[in-house]
């Protein structure tokens, strides 16, 4: 019995907290506000897709510590949140601009195409503040 599947989570899990890595950077001049609701589909295509897997000590606390909040903020009203399994084959179905190495990792994309990201948790606070960095301003 191989154990190289649980290994390989566990190490992309274990990275997670220790820093945060963004590639690429946002060019928030080249995105549009969207005025989305919350839960739904943003009409201009931008979702916030948090990439988790199995056995990740930090995915739960994304959920429990910054899901709750997000929906509220205005990152939450302009990109709906999505959680997706890195190793669900839906995963594949975004044009990212690097492989995800790291999880949980959220990254930002329209129409399905990666315009920003954060690798690692980063806390309730710091996530909110990152993201507010990745959207267009008000």
């Amino acid at each position: 019995m191989s154990h190289k599947p649980l290994r390989n989570t566990l190490l992309k899990c274990l990275g997670l907290g220790l820093s945060a890595a963004f590639a690429p950077s946002l060019d928030a001049a080249t995105l549009h506000e969207a005025e989305a609701e919350a839960g739904k589909p943003a009409p201009t295509g931008i979702e916030l897709i948090a990439f988790e897997a199995p056995g990740c000590v930090y995915c739960p606390m994304l959920r429990r510590d910054v899901a709750p909040s997000y929906a509220a903020s205005r990152a939450g009203k302009t990109a709906p949140l999505r959680f997706v399994d890195v190793n669900d084959p839906a995963a594949e179905s975004f044009r990212l601009a690097a492989p995800v190495r790291m999880v949980p990792t959220v990254v930002l994309v329209r129409d399905g195409v990666e315009i920003g990201r954060i690798a690692g948790f980063v806390g309730r606070e710091g996530m909110h503040r990152l993201l507010e960095g990745l959207l267009p301003p008000e």
